[in-house]
C-alpha cells in the first residue's frame, strides 16, 4: 500500500445524520439532539410490546371527572388524512402521501402515533397528519 493511499482511508469517516420529522427544523430534536435517557432498574420496566403511550396529566389535585375529560380530549384511534408526503426512512415507519387516509391506533411515543394503512403498520409523525 502506498503512504497516499493510507493516508486518505484514514481520512475518510462516515458520517451519519439523525432527523426526526415529528419536530420542525428548528427545534433542537429534529436534528436528533435529546435530552439523556433516565436509567431505570430491570425491575422497573414492563415488556408489554402491545402498550401504547398516553401523556399522564393527573397530579395530586386532579379529579377522576377532570382526568376522564383529558382523555376524551386526547382522542388518538381513528383515522388521520396526510397533510404532507411521508417517506419512511426505516421498518419502524410507515410511508403516505398527502391526502391519504392511514387508520391511527394510538399516540406510540410523544410527537408519534401507531398507524396501519393497506395492512402495513408503522409509526407515523404526528404532526403529519391531521386526525379526522
Amino acid at each position: 500500500m502506498h503512504n497516499q493511499d493510507k493516508d486518505e482511508s484514514e481520512m475518510c469517516d462516515l458520517v451519519v445524520t439523525v432527523r426526526d420529522f415529528a419536530y420542525p427544523k428548528s427545534h433542537p430534536y429534529h436534528l436528533g439532539n435529546y435530552p439523556p435517557e433516565p436509567e431505570y432498574e430491570e425491575s422497573d420496566i414492563e415488556e408489554d410490546d402491545e402498550e401504547c403511550y398516553t401523556e399522564d396529566t393527573m397530579t395530586d389535585d386532579s379529579s377522576i371527572a377532570d382526568t376522564i375529560s383529558t382523555v376524551e380530549d386526547d382522542r388518538t384511534e381513528g383515522y388521520a388524512r396526510g397533510l404532507y408526503d411521508f417517506d419512511a426512512e426505516n421498518s419502524s415507519e410507515l410511508s403516505f402521501k398527502e391526502g391519504e387516509f392511514v387508520w391511527i391506533h394510538c399516540r406510540q411515543f410523544p410527537g408519534w402515533f401507531l398507524g396501519e394503512k393497506d395492512g402495513a403498520q408503522g409509526l407515523v409523525p404526528e404532526n403529519y397528519v391531521q386526525l379526522v
